[in-house]
């Protein structure tokens, strides 16, 4: 059986993009470990630890996301983790057009 270069390169793609794709935890946390994550996350933004390389632009696009989101969140009758994949889907769509690359 022959195979072409073409295929062989697009398993690789295949292969290399699962491994970097953005999947969504499945554990819940306490509303007491949410606060300090936000707490450190808060931290890390004032030393410039998270997002010190971001323009003012991208600092507040991350703010509006998450606002969105925790507005959804919020909605009555609604599950978020009822969407986590249409929400992993989003998240690879968006880090594969960027070309945005980490761990």
């Amino acid at each position: 059986m022959k195979i072409s270069k073409r295929y062989l390169r697009d398993i690789i793609k295949e292969v290399i993009s699962e491994q970097d794709k953005v999947k969504l935890g499945t554990k819940g946390i306490t509303k007491t470990a949410q606060a300090g994550e936000l707490r450190s996350q808060a931290k890390g933004v004032q030393t410039g630890d998270i997002g010190g390389d971001f323009t003012n632009i991208e600092r507040s696009l991350v703010q509006q996301i998450s606002d969105v989101i925790t507005k959804i969140a919020s909605a009555p009758d609604v599950d978020l983790g009822k969407y986590r994949s249409q929400l992993n889907t989003v998240l690879n769509r968006l880090k594969n057009i960027t070309g945005a690359e980490f761990d």
